[in-house]
């Protein structure tokens, strides 16, 4: 009996030896920034711890979001945002668990949500000198909620440029190239958390089995290719003259081969429209129309951040005239019309804008 009994105990350490061998050759999102930590040997892990909360938060809203359906948190909350849009039960628990996770960083000197209207003034740290700002969208997409598609959170991380006290609203107001670091959490078929902090774009899919991130998906970059065709067509005939003659040239081009394949593909969840054509090619737009004349997502929560990690990927966004991520903002809740995904693609928009400029 006890040779037997070894056996089982001797085979069930080969397994775990052999999982392990296959786990230890993976990078995790830990072991990337504090990768990133030792390339700069002045730093004292403030940033990195930042990036570490992030995606503690990220872990925390995706359990939920798993188990909403078993947990009452579908539907909406009763209440309405700054945004004026009925706030759903995640949106509002999302929120609190960045706000909460976040908050308590010394290296934090405020937040900012697309569900707040002002920020989250943080005490100050003593080396005022050294701390940041993020502002975040806690779960875009969020009216596909109760239908089960695909949401995730976007995030934006800046150094504050006051120097003294409480931090001010001018450290947020800041343009997109200032950016620190930026990304987003995509809660799907699986969990990815994809970030940049100015070396690249860098993909993590979280392995439900250990709890931790695993680099999936290095230096991702737009294939040079355009497959996907993501905007709400439904506002067709509410876009301007430059803005149809563009969707019908991607749309029905016979001539340039460039074209042939493209499929529209719109889930209205800008992190999943925007990861996907990242990882397929395409490219995605809500600009401005009748009902929106200064578009309708956010720049600072939304657009900002995901311009960066398009420049990172290779790609590019624009309004179809300013490039994003040159924007100076001047409203915290501030929104603007946005063409983003491959360069080409958004070159071609701008094109169409100059040529064919007014309704």
């Amino acid at each position: 009996m006890g040779d037997k009994q070894n056996k089982g105990v001797d085979s069930k350490k080969r397994e775990v030896v052999r999982e392990f061998d296959e786990f230890k050759g993976f990078k995790t999102l830990e072991s990337c920034i504090a990768n990133e930590q030792h390339l700069h040997p002045e730093s004292r892990g403030f940033f990195a711890d930042i990036l570490r909360r992030i995606g503690v938060a990220s872990k925390i809203i995706e359990s939920k979001v798993q188990r909403a359906g078993l947990t009452n948190v579908l539907g909406k909350q009763g209440n309405v945002n700054v945004q004026g849009e009925e706030q759903m039960k995640l949106d509002v628990l999302s929120h609190e668990l960045m706000m909460n996770t976040l908050g308590w960083l010394p290296a934090v000197a405020g937040l900012a949500s697309e569900e707040e209207e002002d920020v989250m003034r943080l005490p100050p740290h003593p080396d005022e000198n050294d701390t940041y700002v993020i502002l975040f969208d806690p779960l875009d997409g969020s009216s596909n909620i109760d239908a089960n598609v695909t949401i995730g959170t976007i995030f934006s991380i800046h150094r504050r440029v006051t120097k003294w006290g409480s931090c001010e609203l001018v450290d947020f107001l800041q343009p997109g190239y200032k950016q620190l670091a930026a990304g987003y959490v995509v809660y799907g078929s699986s969990t990815m958390f994809v970030y940049s902090s100015g070396d690249g774009v860098h993909g993590f899919t979280l392995d439900p089995e250990v709890g931790e991130y695993v680099l999936s998906h290095p230096d991702m970059r737009f294939p040079d290719q355009c497959k996907c065709f993501s905007a709400n067509e439904t506002n067709y005939n509410k876009w301007d003259k430059a803005t149809r003659k563009y969707a019908d040239h991607i749309r029905f081009n016979d001539e340039d081969e460039r074209y042939d394949k493209v499929s529209s593909r719109y889930i209205g969840s800008m992190v999943a429209d925007f990861h996907r054509n990242l990882l397929y090619g395409g490219v995605f737009m809500y600009p401005a129309d009748e009902k929106n004349p200064n578009g309708k997502l956010r720049l600072l929560y939304e657009c900002s951040p995901m311009a960066w990690l398009a420049e990172q990927a290779g790609g590019a966004a624009t309004t179809g005239t300013q490039d994003i991520c040159d924007i100076e903002p001047t409203e915290l809740h501030q929104r603007t019309p946005i063409v983003v995904g491959n360069k080409q693609e958004v070159e071609l928009y701008k094109k169409f804008c100059k040529e064919h400029p007014g309704k």
